[in-house]
């Protein structure tokens, strides 16, 4: 079996155990097969993935850095970096690896997290552009309305933070509406 073969059953087999949660059986596969992990930025990217789930920072770090060496214009890489330096409070190095992850793709949780690593260092503001920038790209979802809401709660303005609780309220209830009306139409066909 070819290198590429065998990192892509790799692969697949440690997903499979990610997507059941089983993060340490993931870890411990990918572990024993170190020097393909070296070399497969995927590898590495889920690595670190499984021991940021397992809040190992550090060795995260680790191996997330090691993605992004050999995937530098990754999105994955980055937000993966941006994630764990939030976690170790190393919030200007989150900052520029987020900026760098929603330069490659405008993704909700990357501007969220974004925003976090803004208001976490003072910078309201930008907190607050990368808040209406994650609502401007998904206007029919309450789950920017209500990170939205929880930040303008956070930095006093509570009147405001409260209309766009009850946008996000809003929202929510159209989302449990079409998602029953799919539901429904899923079980009659």
């Amino acid at each position: 079996m070819t290198k590429m073969k065998r990192s892509s059953k790799l692969l697949s087999w440690a997903v499979a155990l990610m997507r059941d949660g089983q993060w340490l059986k993931a870890t411990l596969l990918f572990e024993r097969n170190r020097a393909a992990v070296r070399r497969n930025w995927k590898l590495s990217w889920n690595l670190g993935w499984c021991y940021f789930k397992l809040e190992n920072w550090a060795i995260a770090l680790e191996h997330l850095a090691q993605a992004d060496r050999l995937a530098p214009n990754n999105f994955a890489c980055k937000y993966g970096l941006g994630s764990v330096y939030l976690k170790k409070r190393q919030f200007k190095k989150a900052e520029r690896a987020l900026v760098q992850a929603t330069r490659i793709k405008e993704s909700k949780r990357a501007l969220a997290s974004l925003a976090l690593a803004y208001l976490s260092q003072g910078k309201i503001g930008k907190a607050e552009k990368a808040h209406l920038r994650t609502i401007r790209l998904h206007p029919a979802h309450s789950q920017p309305y209500r990170a939205y809401a929880a930040f303008l709660y956070d930095v006093g303005r509570r009147r405001e933070s409260a209309k766009m609780t009850r946008k996000a309220r809003r929202r929510e209830i159209a989302e449990a509406n079409n998602g029953s009306r799919s539901d429904s139409a899923t079980r009659h066909t």
